[in-house]
């Protein structure tokens, strides 16, 4: 009856329904034929998988994160680092992989950065000479450094299945993001020259200040958010919801560019409609780990690692070498919420540092999201900018090799994640 379960839930994700509603389905079938649960269940089970204080921070971190991507602030960004870097040729690169580290520390969205920073970056290169499926490929890479500059979304969802503080995964994501930021950014130049490009003339220390002034308001956002989180001022729940605030102030007040249209047609719709799907996404998965539980699969599996006797380096291998297989057809979210319920009883029998395992965790997603056939920013990168996917596959070859050898030095080097939490004492 198990294997018939994951059978229905294999073909109902083969045939297109969508990930949600197939996980529902095969964990009713399973907590009625395996578990004997009566159907009240499944709605209880559902909504208390997702009352927690701590998911709260979602839906604030994305309105935040909207807010300051629909309603004015964010746009000034790129202007701001293209002062600096724009006269170096292949700058203009460097600018939009800045930009997008900015813009996801702002946003936390992978899909927003990507949209917001190649409406602002396309028209600029594009006369510098840069081809728009380069643009493309760049940015599809770039963009998924919203999953591992903090606020990260990831890492709340993290925290709250592996019970770890979302503010100590927020530092530990901070020197890998910066380190990954500036492999792209380095390879960005690197291929910028060999195309020949062109570059701005340099701008003077007045431009630069003046542009640097009108960005402050937004650049300051995750300062404060970050800032108030490790000086115990609030949890990070409060922190987003207090982004929210800051960010609503700064576009109604100073930037003076929000709209009813832009603050709740956009901004508003756009959050409600993101943090319905990821919420939808994981009553269903955890619904499903019910009869995992059951059947003591995640146990079974703990005790088989310590009876294969597999170091900690191997069976981290190992996971993320399931992870980046589900990644070529699975989204970020039904990977973590399909299998950290199970490995992670595998990782503490292995005394693995989960919070190493939360940076290891989400470069593998950012990876899964420019992987080919199904990566997502594959296809919001071609979409955007009106490039064929095989154009955009192409031009993201180099970055995701970038990404795959970050995600080598990263498992080799565990203190490159866990320097900034050791330091200030969130061991984990």
């Amino acid at each position: 009856m198990f294997a018939l379960g994951l059978t229905i839930l294999i073909v109902a994700v083969v045939i297109g329904i969508p990930i949600f509603i197939a996980l529902t389905f095969a964990a009713i079938f399973l907590m009625q034929a395996v578990m004997g649960m009566p159907p009240t269940s499944v709605p209880l089970t559902m909504f208390g998988s997702i009352d927690s204080f701590v998911l709260l921070a979602v839906p604030f971190f994305l309105l935040a994160g909207n807010i300051m991507a629909d309603c004015g602030p964010a746009r000034y960004i790129y202007v701001m680092v293209d002062s600096y870097v724009g006269h170096i040729r292949g700058g203009m690169a460097v600018t939009s992989v800045v930009t997008c580290i900015v813009y996801a520390a702002i946003t936390g969205s992978t899909t927003a950065t990507l949209a917001g920073v190649s409406a602002l970056a396309t028209p600029p290169m594009e006369r510098a000479g840069y081809s728009r499926s380069f643009i493309a490929g760049l940015l599809a890479v770039s963009s998924t450094l919203g999953q591992m500059i903090p606020p990260s979304i990831l890492m709340v969802l993290y925290g709250a299945l592996a019970l770890q503080n979302a503010g100590v995964l927020f530092m530990a994501g901070i020197i890998p993001g910066l380190m990954i930021g500036l492999a792209l950014a380095v390879t960005g130049v690197w291929l910028s020259r060999r195309l020949q490009t062109e570059a701005h003339p340099r701008q003077n220390w007045h431009q630069r200040g003046t542009a640097t002034a009108k960005s402050a308001p937004a650049v300051i956002m995750p300062v404060i958010v970050l800032g108030g989180i490790y000086g115990g001022i609030f949890t990070p729940t409060e922190a987003a919801a207090v982004a929210c605030v800051y960010g609503f102030l700064v576009a109604l007040l100073v930037y003076r560019k929000m709209t009813w249209a832009n603050f709740f047609g956009q901004a508003v719709r756009s959050a409600v409609s993101n943090s319905s799907m990821i919420f939808l996404l994981i009553a269903a998965a955890l619904l499903f780990s019910q009869p995992l539980a059951f059947a003591r699969l995640p146990q079974e599996i703990a005790a088989w690692t310590v009876d294969a006797g597999l170091s900690q380096m191997h069976l981290v291998l190992l996971v993320v070498l399931l992870w980046l297989v589900m990644g070529m057809f699975l989204d970020t979210l039904p990977i973590m919420y399909l299998t950290l319920p199970v490995v992670l009883p595998a990782l503490q029998a292995a005394d693995v540092n989960l919070i190493y395992m939360n940076v290891i965790l989400v470069i593998t997603m950012q990876i899964a999201q420019v992987t080919p056939p199904f990566g997502l920013s594959l296809y919001v990168a071609s979409g955007v900018m009106n490039v064929s996917i095989v154009q955009v596959v192409k031009s993201s070859l180099p970055f995701l090799a970038v990404l795959l050898v970050c995600l080598g030095l990263l498992i080799a080097f565990p203190q490159i994640s866990l320097i900034l939490p050791n330091l200030l004492g969130g061991r984990g």
